[in-house]
């Protein structure tokens, strides 16, 4: 009986040794503590895969392409550590990240690396943007994060298709969405919680923040366009164009219109002859101009005011009318009447006939001037019992009763 209790005692100590053994090549030692498999694989590295390590790798389950880039991040941490590598590996670098409950992620070298950017072209530039990421960290690993807010997903998914880095095809399909149509009715609705409950205002964060996470920035496809005109230019030996910017760039493919004249300018009582949706498809329109800013566009704006109400006209106030929806929605803004004045005149000087909708719009609205700016989409209005008006797409106030007879 003796020896028997005192050998009891000893058999529990070697499983406790042989649990801290393994505690040391747990995968928490491995993330949160630069892993002592690592630093065994310095001590004795004798080439760029360890065996020690590559036997732990086998022993979790860790196989293939995240095998392989595995032992690449390993490499990269020795070399970084001792400045030396007996050979280079195909696969550029991965990072291990704990976020939340052990979300592991990779990045890309090459997005890290300043000089390497600087060397891409924005097709390339704009293809590492657009590629799946779902690589390097999951979606779903965002999903106890705090979300903004509705109107700020739909002005980063404007401005990803304002600037021609993806159509709304290839965005929808990169979120997962089978088809465009939830992702036209999320950027119709408007309000920090318009199209809460739809699928594309997570999905589309997530794919956001998967770039964000990346290090990726949104190319500015505008300003680099401007900048390899310039290049090509001066490799060409165009030594007349000298400090070249957007706002030269983007003035000579406009016309001038500061000789042309409508009626009742001066007092900024043009007639308008264009719905609030129709001067907000142009306004999208004419931003892809190569080389021309909001901010530029902006004083373009506030130029067409003879006796203006406020000291200029501001991004958030042209982004403001753009999210709004509906032929009267924003009827009353400043940005809708001066980007009628613009058109009108742009339209004027590029020699371009009036649309159908404009000539429909002459007929509709003649018997009061022009379209209503004085009521928008807040004005209400007082109808006898059982009547049910609604906005047409002219911007009239309709029967809906009158229309039934007819």
């Amino acid at each position: 009986m003796p020896e028997t209790a005192e050998r009891v005692p000893q058999k529990k100590r070697r499983a406790l040794g042989d649990a801290g053994n393994r505690a040391n090549y747990s995968p928490a030692r491995v993330t949160g503590q630069k892993t002592a498999v690592i630093d065994e694989s310095r001590k004795d590295a004798r080439d760029l895969q360890n065996p020690m390590f590559e036997e732990y790798l086998r022993i979790i389950g860790v196989t293939g392409a995240t095998r392989d880039r595995a032992i690449a991040y390993a490499v990269s941490k020795e070399k970084n550590a001792h400045g030396s590598v007996a050979q280079s590996t195909a696969a550029s670098g991965v990072g291990v990240t704990r976020r939340g409950n052990e979300k592991k992620t990779a990045l890309a070298g090459a997005s890290s690396s300043k000089k390497r950017k600087a060397e891409m072209s924005l097709e390339e530039e704009i293809a590492a943007y657009k590629q799946n990421l779902d690589h390097i960290i999951s979606r779903d690993a965002f999903e106890d994060d705090r979300l903004p807010s509705c109107n700020a997903v739909r002005a980063r998914i404007n401005k990803l298709l304002d600037a021609g880095i993806m159509n709304r095809t290839e965005f929808s399909q990169a979120i997962g969405m089978r088809s465009t149509t939830n992702l036209s009715n999320f950027l119709k609705q408007t309000g920090p919680y318009g199209g809460s409950g739809s699928a594309v205002y997570y999905s589309a964060w997530a794919w956001f923040k998967q770039r964000e996470f990346a290090k990726l920035k949104m190319p500015d496809v505008k300003k680099r366009q401007a900048e390899e005109r310039d290049a090509a230019a001066s490799s060409a030996g165009a030594s007349a164009k000298s400090e070249p910017t957007l706002k030269t760039a983007a003035a000579t493919s406009l016309p001038d219109t500061s000789n042309i004249y409508l009626k009742g300018e001066e007092t900024d009582s043009v007639s308008v002859w264009d719905t609030c949706d129709e001067v907000r498809r142009k306004i999208n329109a004419h931003l892809k101009t190569p080389g021309l800013t909001q901010a530029q566009f902006c004083r373009d704006l506030f130029a067409q005011l003879n006796e203006p109400k406020i000291k200029d006209i501001r991004q958030k106030q042209l982004a403001d009318f753009r999210a709004q929806k509906g032929p009267r929605t924003g009827a009353k803004s400043t940005v809708f009447y001066a980007a009628y004045v613009y058109f009108e005149k742009l339209r004027i000087a590029l020699g371009k006939p009036k649309t159908i909708h404009r000539e429909e719009m002459e007929h509709i609205w003649a018997w009061k001037g022009g379209f209503d700016r004085e009521n928008d989409h807040r004005t209400s209005f007082i109808v006898a019992a059982g009547c049910h008006h609604f906005v047409d797409q002219y911007g009239r106030i309709v029967n809906a009763s009158m229309l039934d007879r007819t």
